[in-house]
């Protein structure tokens, strides 16, 4: 009767486990098909799913699953009404998160802040928020959850212009979702490298991995994902001059995104249909988009778009000849002037993410010294044993005293190879690093094992691009392209170590150098050093035993002001430097004629009184993202006269 009522006993409790599991198992259920909604964009499915999960925690009184079925619904109801947006709310969730041990949840709370902070203009507390979701992530070894936020750094560097770290974190990015296969995120990270090439050229390339993205949505068959890709296709239309096209595509993404009822998409595919009728003059379509664009941004709380909207209504009134209109919208849109892009916010975002990745390096290192200290103390106890077992067979047979001493002085032999080989590596990585960073980054790496980012208040960079490299290079084979190309980075290389430069990095054919990291260089070094890139470049094309299928023209552009240089990333890591003087030497490069040094405002002032220099004034010159900036052609005053004299010369023979 006993053992009845034990074996009754454990089928019951048995029972009553299976059932406790199977409601679990489907309040998890439930809440990973609300993030799966909430990641469509499907906010009111993502609800109703999260609402059911609370249902049923709160019949079986289970404060964890109520906990984990709230913080889903609270995050898919702020995206559908962004004008709810509180971060308060969702910091004092976290604690409960990390006790409740949702690392997961914690790590996407992390996340959602980090957009909320971003969306309010707060950069600086939503790289922090990134960076707290990417340890979790990383410590998770989730790999989905790793590229969610490069994605979204690629896309803070976007809003930044910093397009080289966009690009970097979307690649990172797209690398480990096309390992993953999942084709709603693929399709994320297509759009944002598309994005970024909208901005940096070429078009074509814009519009071929929006033609992707447009592919994959269709794929996942997401409503949302196929507006939101017609919607940047037709604008990428647009800035090709392919109006009609760009047309039809934005209003069949108007159409879809119109049946989803979503402010904040509707507001800017309205905003690209009112830039585009105004290229076609039709000005009251542009005026009644930009309308519409300014009331569904209003309604989505969304203050990038309010602002375009107005500059677009500006557009509209200046062309209309609506003066009171125009200055109306005009006074609008700079009191919302987005406060994102600014140096500061650029040099903290950067120091923000140099220290994280030292952090991450020297943990890795701490690991690696302790790995090897094991293994040293296991070859330092196998050789105790060794020299024991010598002296007792030293002791026990003097016979053996010879062969001893033989082994002894062998012994003394390798490891005076061994310390000789040792120093002659200890030199040769210490040359490596030099190669490869600057002497006092180095010596501050070798001694302390880690190295601050460092702010530099005047700074001359130099970027050089060859005109056209893509077509050249498609007349040229791999190898012999790459000996070109070395041919032409060698003597650049000598040229910067001969005025005492930094070089930086080589991008594709792109070069980046700088003056006055290392406080024995100055303005007109870098200057000399431009001229005498150029005048090798001029003479490698004169030369005729070259062929001229090898031969490339080249632009330089060059600015001055401040920078942040420091090292990145925690293999093969290297110097670099950031900063809006960055993006404008790269700007000043790309309006530059061929063979021609363009140099900005700010190194014109410092180096106009310089007898040994003549300049050009190109007047303002539209500039990308930055609108029109002063320019100025220099040339060495001794290759004017030589020109001036050739000339000359040719007219009188």
């Amino acid at each position: 009767m006993i053992r009845c009522a034990i074996i009754l006993f454990f089928f019951m409790a048995s029972f009553q486990a299976f059932s406790q599991s199977k409601w679990m198992q489907e309040i998890d259920s439930l809440c990973n098909l609300s993030f799966e909604a909430y990641g469509d964009y499907e906010f009111e499915k993502a609800i109703s799913f999260a609402d059911q999960a609370i249902l049923i925690s709160q019949k079986r009184n289970y404060e964890e699953g109520l906990l984990k079925s709230n913080f889903y619904k609270t995050i898919a109801e702020e995206e559908l009404n962004p004008s709810s947006f509180d971060p308060n709310g969702m910091e004092q969730m976290i604690p409960q998160l990390q006790q409740a041990g949702f690392d997961s949840e914690e790590a996407r709370a992390y996340t959602f802040l980090a957009g909320i902070y971003s969306f309010f203009g707060d950069i600086e507390r939503s790289i922090e928020n990134h960076l707290l979701a990417l340890s979790i992530y990383e410590r998770l070894n989730d790999a989905l959850g790793i590229a969610s936020v490069h994605n979204n750094l690629s896309l803070v560097y976007y809003d930044q212009h910093d397009y080289v770290e966009a690009f970097r974190h979307a690649r990172i990015s797209m690398d480990i979702e096309k390992k993953e296969g999942d084709p709603r995120r693929i399709h994320s990270s297509l759009n944002n490298l598309a994005i970024i090439f909208e901005h940096t050229g070429p078009v074509d390339s814009a519009i071929y991995y929006h033609q992707m993205a447009l592919d994959m949505a269709y794929q996942i068959k997401n409503p949302y994902s196929i507006g939101l890709s017609l919607s940047n296709l037709g604008n990428n239309y647009a800035n090709k001059g392919e109006l009609d096209l760009a047309e039809k595509t934005l209003l069949e993404a108007l159409r879809i995104r119109d049946s989803l009822g979503y402010s904040r998409g509707l507001a800017y595919t309205h905003n690209r249909l009112a830039s585009l009728y105004l290229q076609k003059s039709n000005y009251s379509k542009s005026k009644f988009h930009a309308e519409k664009s300014l009331e569904n941004a209003q309604k989505a709380s969304e203050v990038k778009v309010i602002r375009m909207a107005y500059e677009r209504l500006t557009e509209v009134a200046e062309k209309t000849g609506d003066v009171r209109s125009e200055l109306t919208y005009l006074k609008k849109a700079a009191q919302l002037k987005d406060s994102i892009l600014n140096e500061s916010n650029t040099k903290e975002i950067t120091k923000m993410m140099a220290n994280y990745e030292f952090e991450k390096q020297q943990l890795l290192d701490s690991i690696q010294n302790a790995q090897q200290m094991r293994e040293q103390s296991l070859v330092f106890d196998e050789r105790l044993k060794v020299e024991r077992n010598q002296r007792i067979i030293f002791m026990i047979s003097g016979v053996l005293f010879l062969v001893l001493a033989v082994g002894w002085w062998r012994r003394y032999k390798f490891i005076k190879k061994a310390s000789h080989i040792i120093r002659k590596e200890k030199d040769r990585s210490d040359k490596l690093l030099l190669n490869i960073l600057p002497t006092k980054v180095a010596e501050e790496l070798k001694e302390t094992g880690k190295s601050e980012a460092r702010d530099f208040e005047e700074v001359t960079v130099i970027f050089t691009d060859f005109a056209d490299f893509t077509k050249k290079a498609q007349h040229l084979s791999a190898k012999e392209l790459v000996h070109e190309l070395n041919i032409c980075f060698k003597a650049f290389d000598l040229i910067i170590e001969e005025f005492g430069l930094e070089k930086i990095k080589t991008i594709g054919d792109a070069y980046l150098a700088a003056g006055g990291l290392n406080n024995h260089s100055c303005v007109m070094d870098v200057i000399n050093a431009a001229l005498k890139i150029k005048d090798f470049i001029n003479q490698r094309n004169f030369d005729p035993s070259i062929p001229s299928k090898v031969k490339f023209d080249m632009r330089i552009g060059i600015n001055t002001g401040p920078v942040v240089a420091g090292i990145v990333g925690i293999k093969k890591f290297q110097y670099d430097i950031w900063g809006d003087t960055v993006n404008t030497a790269q700007r000043m490069e790309a309006a530059c004629g061929l063979n021609k040094i363009n140099i900005s405002k700010s190194t014109y002032s410092r180096i106009k009184d310089n007898p040994n220099l003549c300049f050009e004034f190109r007047g303002l010159v539209p500039v990308k993202g930055k609108g029109p900036l002063s320019m100025w052609y220099v040339e060495s005053r001794k290759n004017q006269i030589q020109k001036f004299e050739a000339v000359h010369h040719d007219r009188i023979f």
